[in-house]
């Protein structure tokens, strides 16, 4: 499991014990929840077979699992009559061409309660770095018209702003204006990764997500938020709960044209403070350490000093004259003390 599955986990976890009925969408190779640990069901556009033909990586066949629901729409309620308690969905709503509809579909298949827990790619951090946000009333006009397909204006998008770094490319303005090839790129079947919708962590709650549960086009609350960072793959984490909603939107947050850039800068001086208190903290031990060392270092020197004194009077003492006087009074004795050991080693 890499440290990207496991973060979801770790967030998944917070809101659901798994003991219900779950569904993950598109797993792949990386299921965030196994058959083995609970009750879970895969839904792909392919079954397993088939992705296991167009693998490209034979190291990962085996951690591919076998698809419970194949499905041909992003309309999953015709295939599928079943009720969930939690839906994973790493990385699909971000595919899905009318998004309102396909949040409206999932919420009808789950049971009151239910977790909806989505993991979304941070344009900052995509081949969309250089992408518009998709704007709300793009959404609210693709659901009103009952949009089923993907915009030909995001293939456009796609095909203008696409991050040639992604795949080891030059940026050429020309190329990417050439109208000739943008046609030709429009005549042909979109490509399947495209991104039909762009978003940003830094303004998707006030711009989007909150705006849609508040006009009362579906039955969520949004329950948890983790924006995007680099070290956790760029993906943002949002988990929706089926109730009724209660959406807290001022009228600032929503026209402010930075989102919620307020509440990260805010999020990001508290955390500052925080590391700027350990650091004071840290100075003031390490204050208190010099200063027990140098308490050490003296009572060392202070010692030293003795030690020095001390063999400085036996060296005088030694080369004194009654030292030398009294030295055959100290070889009688020392061989009287040999006698006498010797007899009380060897008594008659």
């Amino acid at each position: 499991m890499n440290l990207v599955t496991q973060l979801r986990r770790g967030h998944l976890l917070k809101h659901t014990d798994l003991s219900g009925i779950g569904l993950e969408l598109g797993p792949y190779d990386q299921p965030t929840v196994f058959k083995s640990e609970a009750q879970v069901r895969y839904l792909d556009w392919k079954n397993r077979e088939q992705l296991v033909s167009e693998c490209s990586h034979p190291d990962l066949i085996d951690q591919i699992p076998e698809i419970d629901y194949v499905v041909s729409s992003n309309r999953y309620g015709d295939y599928i009559s079943d009720k969930f308690d939690y839906i994973i969905a790493n990385h699909v709503m971000e595919h899905a061409p009318n998004m309102i509809q396909w949040l409206s579909d999932l919420c009808a298949m789950m049971n009151d309660g239910g977790i909806l827990f989505l993991a979304l790619p941070d344009k900052k951090f995509s081949f969309d770095k250089y992408r518009q946000d998709t704007a709300l009333s793009h959404f609210v006009a693709e659901y009103l018209a009952g949009v089923e397909e993907i915009p030909r204006e995001h293939q456009i998008e796609c095909e203008i702003y696409y991050d040639e770094a992604f795949v080891n490319r030059p940026m050429d303005v020309r190329d990417k204006l050439n109208v000739e090839r943008i046609r030709r790129k429009l005549e042909a079947p979109p490509h399947v990764g495209i991104h039909s919708h762009v978003f940003d962590s830094d303004t998707i709650e006030n711009k989007v997500l909150k705006p849609i549960l508040l006009m009362g086009f579906l039955k969520f609350n949004l329950v948890d938020f983790v924006p995007a960072r680099g070290e956790t793959g760029g993906e943002m984490i949002i988990v929706l709960r089926k109730e009724t909603p209660n959406v807290e939107l001022t009228t600032e947050a929503f026209y402010t044209a930075n989102g919620g850039i307020e509440k990260r800068l805010a999020q990001t001086e508290s955390r500052l403070e925080e590391a700027e208190s350990a650091l004071a903290d840290a100075r003031r031990s390490l204050a208190e350490a010099e200063s027990r060392l140098g308490e050490t270092i003296d009572r060392l020197r202070v010692s030293q000093a003795e030690l020095q004194a001390s063999n400085a009077a036996i060296v005088e003492f030694v080369s004194s004259t009654s030292w030398r006087i009294t030295a055959p009074l100290r070889r009688v004795v020392t061989a009287l003390r040999g006698n006498g050991e010797r007899g009380r080693a060897h008594p008659g």
